[in-house]
């Protein structure tokens, strides 16, 4: 336990203070997304899903969409997160733009 702390404390302290990231930081890609959700990722399901709630009471015309009211509604976001992203080159960056483009396109407020 002791080197897991002091490997937790170097790591910690070899970061600068303030990190200068190339593009604005995401936790988890599109790309990341995508390849998970391709191979049923358990912990990237719950992720999808979690998001996909946040989202779903913006008050953002340009981010609405409505969940598919079905018992086996978690599995068709997941399919078609992977058949929307499947034949494009660049997913976003960010994860979360990701759901929500997919969202927006394969359950539209306007579809509903």
């Amino acid at each position: 336990m002791k080197f897991v702390a002091a490997l937790l404390a170097s790591v910690l302290l070899s970061v600068p203070a303030k990190a200068e990231w190339p593009e604005p930081y995401s936790f988890i890609s599109g790309d990341d997304l995508y390849d998970a959700l391709s191979q049923e990722s358990m912990v990237l399901q719950g992720y999808t899903l979690g998001v996909v709630d946040a989202l779903k009471h913006s008050t953002d015309p340009r981010e609405c969409f409505a969940i598919p009211l079905r018992p086996d509604a978690d599995q068709v976001i997941y399919a078609s997160f992977v058949n929307f992203w499947r034949d494009q080159a660049k997913r976003p960056a960010n994860a979360v733009d990701a759901i929500t483009m997919m969202m927006r396109s394969e359950f539209s407020c306007e579809v509903q």
